[in-house]
């Protein structure tokens, strides 16, 4: 039973299939807000505070990743009052959020080009990678300044350096090296599009799209979706 009285599947529940990794692109944060009149960073705070208890559910369900698309490369795009904002809300919650998924069992990963943020959320990044749990069974992994095309071409120049480029090559110079690929990507906020995420790890991912925007977002329909998930046919291109 969840705290707002709705009843959510345990774990336990062994009798649908469970994807091994869920990647969630959480957006609407800034229109949550808009429509409430407030400014588009109460929005983005009130996503931070959804990001625990819908990953939780799904780490308890028995997913073993969970990848989230916190601050897109092109994010950086956006004006530099709401950059800020988002910076500084990566500077403030960060470490609190990952300690408590650590403390959960969760190992923490983050991709994505680090370089771009200052010099003590790097160091907050490298923080939380020192208290992880390594030899955790599931993996929470946070995309910060992270661009599917760039990532491509991060991992081809690695390959070449390394000798052929073959998928194989490519696939352990990836951000996401030694993670299954996502079997399912949820987007909230309405949008139908993938918008630079995993590009190359969702060639097979199974798509859910909902109109909820990310700060409404609960384990209820992270559940439904995964009973849809479980209930499809996966065909990767062969016939069954």
């Amino acid at each position: 039973m969840r705290s707002d009285g709705k009843t959510v599947r345990s774990g336990s529940d062994k009798s649908t299939a469970v994807p091994k990794h869920i990647g969630i692109i959480m957006d609407g944060n800034g229109r949550w807000a808009t429509k409430r009149l407030l400014p588009r960073s109460a929005g983005h705070r009130a996503g931070v505070k959804n990001i625990t208890p819908v990953v939780t559910y799904a780490l308890e369900s028995g997913v073993s990743c969970v990848t989230l698309y916190a601050f897109s490369a092109e994010n950086k795009c956006r004006p530099k009052d709401e950059v800020d904002s988002l910076v500084d809300l990566i500077r403030k919650h960060l470490k609190p959020m990952t300690r408590d998924l650590i403390a959960r069992g969760a190992r923490v990963m983050f991709s994505g080009d680090r370089d771009y943020f200052p010099d003590d959320i790097r160091n907050i990044i490298s923080e939380v990678e020192n208290e992880n749990a390594f030899e955790s069974a599931q993996t929470v992994n946070i995309a910060l300044n992270y661009g599917g095309r760039s990532e491509i071409v991060r991992a081809c120049k690695l390959a070449a350096q390394n000798g052929e480029i073959t998928e194989t090559s490519i696939e352990k110079a990836l951000y996401t090296a030694g993670l299954p690929d996502p079997d399912m990507i949820v987007r909230t906020g309405g949008e139908k599009r993938l918008s630079n995420f995993l590009l190359y790890q969702s060639a097979y991912s199974e798509l859910f799209f909902t109109d909820t925007l990310w700060p409404d977002f609960d384990a209820a329909e992270l559940q439904t979706m995964m009973s849809e998930f479980a209930r499809r046919q996966r065909r990767f291109g062969k016939l069954q």
